[in-house]
């Protein structure tokens, strides 16, 4: 199995997204699914394009957790593995 730091997630295709005040709302006509998004949230999302592994997604995240590398890993590994069980997340590039 490979390890899931270097899996490289991006967004699926046709998923929908708008700002709505403080979240960003995600939107999957397919499924009728709409998900609201915190910023830590949001900032993974946005990231998620098939190009950066999760390890690199940590990386880019980790000034803004004030130098707390654990809780970087664990915010992003939680939140890719929620956006993966809502369908929202694959694997690779487009």
């Amino acid at each position: 199995m490979s390890d899931p730091q270097l899996s490289k997630p991006r967004r699926v295709e046709g998923v929908l997204h708008y700002q709505v005040f403080e979240e960003l709302v995600i939107y999957r006509s397919g499924a009728c699914q709409a998900v609201s998004l915190n910023e830590t949230a949001a900032a993974i999302w946005e990231l998620c394009n098939g190009e950066r592994s999760v390890e690199e997604i940590c990386s880019e995240l980790a000034p803004l957790a004030a130098g707390d590398d654990d809780r970087v890993q664990n915010d992003v590994s939680e939140g890719i593995t929620r956006l993966y069980e809502l369908g929202l997340l694959c694997e690779g590039s487009a």
